[in-house]
């Protein structure tokens, strides 16, 4: 799935009314060949999950739509909102750069990344060399460019001058190595110490799943783990209280839902059993 802002309520880039009248102006939809020219990658996994949760919530709050004429208005929302897109409650309007820079902006506020507060919010034709100024990766192949199957959630899709917008899924065939976290504490076994692993990718969503967890254990701590399941290697443990957030995505395991959460800039899985909702 992508976070994908095409066009205005009348098929066309400029001239609609503000917000998004149709509920696909801004809209989640499935992956396409646009063609992409590029896929644009952060290193760190804790800024893609930014990007990719800001892509997810611009998509999903109406009072964001599609003009060219009046791209900026959503920064300018978006900065009034503390970064936050479903905040949003004045009517404001996007294009596809402009929406994804202002959400690159915006996580750089949020993570304090000086180099992505500093982008600015510019077109399809000069994202690909200021976004890699700002530290993202520029990937080429054809892999990555004429299928979903090894992309990565936040990766940005680009075709120069003339589309963009966001990737809101792990592909099946993406690396382990590239999907865990930027600053792992991950293990080769399940002996209890953290090392190496790195996370797998989640096999479901379910929009009602997403939000702030508590870790609710009778005993510390709670696994944080690179997949679904007690045999799956350790990456960080997790104290009785400690804040942990979810995005939607889960993996189940005989009958168990396995939460991909991000705990203290850490992304792995842990038992739903033994997580309670804010």
């Amino acid at each position: 799935m992508i976070s994908n802002s095409g066009h205005d309520e009348n098929g066309k880039y400029s001239g609609g009314r503000a917000g998004d009248q149709t509920g696909k102006e801004w809209a989640i939809i499935g992956w396409y060949n646009r063609p992409w020219k590029c896929v644009i990658r952060h290193p760190d996994a804790e800024v893609r999950e930014r990007i990719a949760s800001l892509s997810e919530k611009a998509a999903k709050n109406d009072n964001i739509g599609y003009d060219q004429g009046q791209r900026v208005s959503y920064w300018n929302e978006l900065a009034k909102a503390k970064y936050n897109p479903a905040a949003i409650k004045t009517k404001c309007e996007a294009d596809c750069s402009s929406g994804v820079m202002a959400n690159v902006k915006a996580a750089g506020y949020l993570l304090k990344n000086a180099k992505l507060k500093e982008v600015s919010i510019t077109s399809t034709h000069y994202m690909r060399e200021m976004l890699r100024k700002a530290g993202f990766e520029i990937l080429t192949e054809s892999k990555y460019l004429t299928s979903d199957r090894y992309l990565l959630r936040g990766d940005i899709l680009l075709n120069d001058g003339h589309h963009t917008a966001t990737n809101l899924t792990n592909g099946r065939s993406a690396s382990a190595a590239a999907s865990g976290s930027a600053k792992p504490e991950g293990s080769t076994s399940n002996s209890g110490k953290p090392s190496g692993a790195k996370a797998e990718s989640a096999k479901s969503f379910k929009k009602s799943i997403a939000g702030t967890y508590i870790v609710n254990t009778s005993t510390d701590p709670l696994m944080l783990r690179s997949g679904a399941g007690k045999d799956k290697p350790i990456i960080a443990k997790m104290k009785k209280g400690a804040k942990v957030q979810c995005y939607g995505y889960y993996t189940t395991v005989n009958g168990v839902k396995w939460y991909y959460i991000v705990y203290d800039g850490k992304t792995g899985f842990a038992s739903s059993e033994y997580l309670k909702k804010k």
